[in-house]
């Protein structure tokens, strides 16, 4: 029976080991119960700003629609046509639910007419090829910069609005741009009609705009306001252009026949700090959108008629790429949150280890006070179950502290993360005093041989079968923690430290032998010692195989996803300092002169079509990269891709062949694959905006040139499926100029000289990145120093280091402190030694030399099997751990060891082992061998 005064002498006896299991509840209920919400604030950041970057290349969410004039209906009224826009703008913002209607803002709309030919006495002359002239209408929107006018006014509402198409004459106001108005030989005041497609409208120039400068997404979106094309038409070639005019100018225009193309872009700003960016919010956005896009006619025109400008609608086509943007987030941020759980699952492991290895200390200590109650009567049961009911007032303390901190912790208003792998991990901290005294009972007697033998085949066959599950089964489909994945690295370490158990006795039975022929006495009782306990130190050394392990490939992960956004940055820009891509229309001509950087190569994208000559095989969506090997090499010595080329000589002039020498010969080299199946192959190519040429492949791609950053800004981001062929010299000069066909200049500098500034190279650059130069779209301007930067800010590779440096640290922590644990555990056993070697007269340095060198053999092997076991990791998990999915691009990271980390866990390790053999040596000076010994014990 358990008396108070027995109760007060265990309570003191048994308070450290409560408090370490306290600590260790604390860190596994605030840890992860704070950090979801604080991923999904980071991710909620980077799904916004990816939105945003997104839609400056293109509207997200957009809708279009014709109104067909109709001759038996009445004028529209006055004012109609901008009501009307924003009316079914607002019906298709709040079309799709809440979400979308929160996350889209007002709708920007753009109304154009059909084109008409310019006729009457004042129709522009200045070009004998046919031309058509259309109408638009643009509603501003909240940020945007006014046209500028270098000439005349803008267009003013006209006074005759409600006139009908036969009735008054009264000309609708237009301008136009600069070079509209020079192709077109235009001058302000002039007045002419524009006839055709059943409309007659008169208009007349009030205004020239400049489009350099100024309503920049007016200007991507309605590119031909810009500068006039020519379009080939069954008739032949036609020079468009368009003019822009008011509200009221287009409601006039459709009452006297035009017909009206609308257009409606609707801008999405999300929440940087709400729910979106989570797996529900993704999966709400997703069926919004497609509630957004099936949404019938009669709710998108709201509560009033289907009409603009009087204008019946019959039909409204809705385009939205948010949804793809969303799924390409969601397939990142799981892969984000399959690396946080492996890291959270690696803490809460040496967590769970780190409870065993104090409630191992615990036992020792009350080892006695058991034994006596046992000889009492007591039942192992019975004390099993006062552990029990000792370790759930500390863990349910620490649970609760860990509580509050991981509410005071996450972002206020937050849901805190989920609770289960706290339960579970809470339930095996509360177990571990208990399950080791129980797993201690019977351990007088010894374990079979047979019995260890199967146990430890047991966990090889576990380890190996969770492998090779992992490895077929690929990548996790589900979020959060992957069980299998977490589980692989705990059976890895066992199996590690098994191999150590197995190993360590007869090393050290060796080193005993050959320090047994030595003369000093410290080496053989220090490795004898340290071979005692060596099997009693399993624990200790696989709480240190985890936490190092971990900590190895907890440095892995942020230097790989480092240098892969490094990667990812080179292939954004070519491998150059700075690029300029874009439709090579737009790259050709004479591009200002950039000082500091005067190494220019250019890379020419296109696709095409390819028949083999030898068996009809055809190929379509080839892609096309041609370049200037020679620049190329002088301005990168190091680019695989220009030595492959060089090496094969397709510097050749290209050979014609034909009846009449009318059809090039182009040589080139192919990936892999086509170059293997066609060696030495011709084929038939056919390319948009090129004449039938042939193509002689001549050689394989190197696997190192194919993964040379310069073809990145032709190729992009995707992974490459197709063929792919590379051509040099005259042969890439005949590549077509493709305008849906991404090109690029890249700017090196001076060999030895300064790296370019990119604020001078993008201000040299400036007419080439506006809408104003030639037609089609703009060029964009990449420097890597930009590029990295933009990497580096994304919060879902940012959450990914952080979580792992954080589970390093800590588990290296816990680490130190499980191995602090265990040596508290020998440290009677050391004393005694110590102490009795004293007393046969060896002094203060040999008593440091012993605590040294009983210590030496376990932190080698722990320092060894941590790092095997964290270098082993990325090999072993094979497909379960990528990281391409979260830096992006075509190519997966290479794996680096961040051996600075590595370093830093060895010396924490030394230091630790050091400080304790110092503290031991200092306590021992003090302690004589009746403090350790007592009557009848033997050592």
């Amino acid at each position: 029976m358990l008396t108070l005064r027995l109760i007060r002498r265990e309570a003191r006896i048994a308070w450290p080991v409560a408090a370490v299991l306290a600590l260790l509840a604390v860190l596994l209920t605030a840890i992860p119960l704070s950090w979801p919400p604080r991923f999904d604030r980071l991710a909620a950041g980077t799904f916004a700003d990816r939105v945003s970057r997104a839609q400056l290349e293109r509207p997200l969410v957009s809708a279009a629609t014709v109104a067909v004039p109709r001759s038996w209906l009445p004028p529209a009224r006055p004012g109609t046509l901008d009501r009307d826009l924003d009316r079914i703008g607002e019906g298709l913002r709040a079309a799709g639910g809440p979400r979308t209607a929160a996350a889209f803002g007002r709708s920007r709309a753009a109304v154009t007419t059909n084109a008409g030919f310019p006729a009457g006495p004042g129709a522009p002359t200045a070009t004998d090829l046919p031309q058509k002239l259309s109408l638009v209408h643009a509603q501003p929107a909240t940020g945007d910069t006014p046209v500028e006018y270098v000439e005349g006014r803008a267009p003013a509402q006209p006074e005759d609005r409600a006139a009908d198409r036969a009735g008054s004459s009264e000309p609708i106001e237009v301008a136009v741009s600069e070079a509209t108005r020079d192709r077109f030989g235009m001058a302000v005041g002039r007045r002419f009609d524009l006839i055709g497609g059943g409309m007659s409208v008169p208009v007349i120039l009030v205004g020239v705009f400049r489009t350099d400068h100024g309503a920049d997404r007016l200007w991507r979106r309605n590119p031909m306001l810009v500068v006039p094309v020519v379009l080939t038409e069954r008739v032949g070639q036609v020079l468009y252009g368009e003019m822009l005019t008011s509200a009221g100018g287009m409601e006039l225009a459709a009452n006297r026949g035009a017909g009206l193309a609308v257009d409606w872009e609707l801008p999405v700003a999300l929440d940087r700090s709400g729910p979106t960016a989570t797996p529900a919010g993704l999966a709400g956005l997703r069926s919004d959108l497609a509630g957004l896009r099936s949404a019938p006619l009669e709710k998108l025109c709201g509560s009033g008629a289907c009409e603009l400008a009087g204008r019946p609608v019959e039909v409204i086509d809705v385009t939205e790429q948010l949804g793809r943007e969303a799924d390409a987030f969601a397939g990142q941020r799981r892969r984000t949150e399959q690396l946080q759980g492996f890291a959270l699952a690696g803490l809460l492991a040496v967590v769970v280890a780190t409870a065993l290895a104090a409630a191992r200390l615990g036992n020792r200590r009350r080892a006695g006070a058991f034994a006596l109650q046992l000889t009492r009567g007591a039942g192992l049961s019975g004390i099993a179950g006062r552990l029990l009911a000792e370790a759930a007032v500390a863990v349910g303390a620490g649970a609760a502290a860990g509580w509050a901190a991981g509410r005071a912790l996450a972002p206020p208003g937050a849901a805190l993360g989920s609770p289960v792998p706290v339960l579970v991990a809470a339930v095996l901290v509360w177990c571990a005093p208990a399950a080791v005294l129980l797993a201690s009972a019977g351990r007088a007697r010894p374990v079979p041989r047979s019995r260890r033998l199967v146990l430890e085949a047991l966990v090889v066959l576990l380890a190996a079968g969770g492998l090779v599950a992992l490895r077929t089964r690929g990548a996790y489909a589900g979020s959060g923690i992957d069980p299998q994945l977490a589980l692989a690295p705990v059976l890895l370490a066992l199996v590690v430290v098994g191999a150590l158990v197995r190993l360590l006795p007869p090393l050290l039975l060796g080193a005993t032998r050959w320090a047994r022929r030595s003369r000093g006495l410290v080496p053989l009782v220090a490795l004898a010692r340290a071979g005692t306990r060596s099997g009693a130190a399993a624990l200790a050394l696989l709480v240190l195989v985890l936490a190092l392990g971990y900590g190895v490939y907890g440095g892995l992960v942020p230097r790989t996803l480092g240098d892969g956004q490094t990667q990812l940055a080179d292939w954004h820009t070519g491998g150059a300092p700075a690029a300029l891509v874009g439709p090579k229309a737009r790259l050709t001509g004479e591009l200002p002169p950039t000082p500091t950087a005067p190494l220019r190569v250019t890379v020419t994208g296109a696709t095409g079509d390819l028949v083999s000559q030898d068996d009809g095989t055809g190929y379509e969506g080839v892609r096309l990269v041609g370049l200037d090997a020679a620049a190329l090499g002088s301005a990168n010595p190091s680019s695989p891709l220009a030595r492959a080329l060089s090496a094969t000589g397709l510097d050749a002039r290209v050979r014609p062949v034909g009846n009449d020498n009318a059809v090039p010969v182009l040589t080139a080299l192919a990936d892999p694959g086509l170059a293997a199946r066609f060696p030495d192959g011709g084929f038939d190519l056919s390319a948009l905006g090129m004449d039938h040429a042939l193509v002689h492949v001549v050689g394989a791609l190197p696997e190192e040139a194919l993964r040379d950053p310069v073809l990145g800004p032709v190729l992009g981001d995707g992974r490459r499926s197709g063929p792919l062929l590379v051509f040099t010299g005259p042969s890439a000069e005949r590549l077509p100029a493709q305008h849906r066909m991404p090109s690029a200049v890249l700017f090196y500098p001076a060999a030895g000289g300064p790296p370019p500034d990119p604020v001078a190279l993008r201000s040299a650059l400036a007419p080439r990145l506006s809408p104003g130069g030639n037609a089609g779209p703009p060029a964009e301007f990449r420097d890597r120093a930009g590029e990295l930067r933009a990497l580096r800010t994304d919060g879902l590779a940012r959450s990914a280091q952080l979580a792992f440096r954080i589970t390093t640290v800590l588990g290296l922590l816990l680490g130190l402190g499980a191995f602090a644990l265990d040596l508290l555990l020998s440290a009677t056993e050391r004393a005694r030694t110590t102490s009795y070697l004293r007393t046969l007269g060896i002094g203060g340095r040999a008593v440091l030399g012993l605590h040294l060198l009983q210590l030496v053999p376990l932190v080698l092997a722990a320092a060894l099997g941590g790092t095997a076991l964290g270098l082993l990791l990325p090999a072993a998990l094979g497909p379960g751990l990528r990281l391409g999915a979260i830096t992006g691009g075509p190519f997966e990271p290479a794996v680096h060891i961040d051996w600075t980390i590595t370093a830093a866990l060895g010396v924490a390790l030394a230091v630790l082992m050091t400080a304790t053999a110092v503290l031991e040596a200092a306590i021992a000076r003090r302690r004589g061998l009746g403090a350790v010994l007592r009557l009848g014990e033997a050592l």
